[in-house]
């Protein structure tokens, strides 16, 4: 094979996809990604979702995510909270229903502290509790590594 069919050769190799690299390489954290983008709703983007992951496997894997995180041009990394009123209504009772359940936000059971998701680089939007709800930590302020939560 000449040079420049060898370099096609390699150039197709690096193509593939880094879904399909992460699934092959992490299928636990690939699935965990699916059920917290699922159960956290559509503001939560698939890579936020598969660094937040990451990082509640362990703390470890700060510099991997790092490295992976996209800014949000305009916003500071760190976590957000969306208003309750201007959510849908299906969304509202989605989030109820969530919480009557659980007590806690898919976010603060994922359990990674709020300082760490900054480091990492990341921008998340939490959930804001309904008006009704006593307050809770939105966010895990400090916590023993490692190990997480799983949502269910």
């Amino acid at each position: 094979m000449n040079g420049e069919g060898a370099e096609r050769s390699r150039s197709r190799e690096r193509a593939v996809s880094l879904t399909k690299v992460r699934w092959l390489l992490a299928p636990r954290w690939q699935w965990r990604t699916r059920q917290l983008r699922a159960a956290h709703g559509p503001t939560l983007p698939y890579e936020v979702a598969w660094g937040l992951v990451a990082l509640a496997d362990d703390a470890a894997n700060l510099p991997y995510v790092r490295r992976r995180a996209r800014s949000v041009p305009g916003l500071p990394p760190g976590v957000m909270v969306d208003v309750w009123v201007q959510l849908d209504p299906v969304e509202q009772q989605r989030r109820r229903a969530w919480l009557t359940r659980l007590s806690r936000t898919p976010l603060h059971m994922l359990g990674v502290p709020e300082e760490l998701i900054e480091l990492a680089g990341l921008h998340v939007t939490e959930w804001a509790l309904p008006p009704d709800v006593p307050s809770i930590s939105l966010v895990v302020q400090q916590r023993s590594w490692p190990g997480g939560t799983e949502i269910t």
